[in-house]
């Protein structure tokens, strides 16, 4: 699907009176709908701009701030351990 296809006038143009919530609620849907190889060529241009923003999002909650970076890896990385160990639980349950 072309972006222009997930466009919010084109949707917002269909029933009158959308506002532009229910229309980016009907943007996600498309693209939630979308084949995964329509979606490939955006993602793919899309992987440099979220490695920057990631980077430039870590760099101000870590300014002024200097155990805020620690901190939020060290909640990331507890809650990947949970949902790990949760998965683990999960596998032996189904044996």
């Amino acid at each position: 699907m072309h972006p222009r296809g997930l466009r919010c006038p084109q949707i917002k143009g269909r029933p009158p009176g959308l506002s532009i919530g229910d229309a980016a609620k009907k943007r996600g849907e498309r693209w939630n709908h979308t084949a995964a190889g329509d979606k490939q060529p955006y993602e793919k241009k899309d992987a440099p701009l979220k490695e920057k923003y990631e980077k430039g999002i870590a760099a101000y909650r870590a300014k002024g701030k200097p155990d805020a970076a620690r901190k939020g890896a060290v909640k990331a990385e507890e809650s990947k351990k949970k949902k790990e160990e949760e998965e683990n639980e999960e596998d032996d349950d189904d044996e």
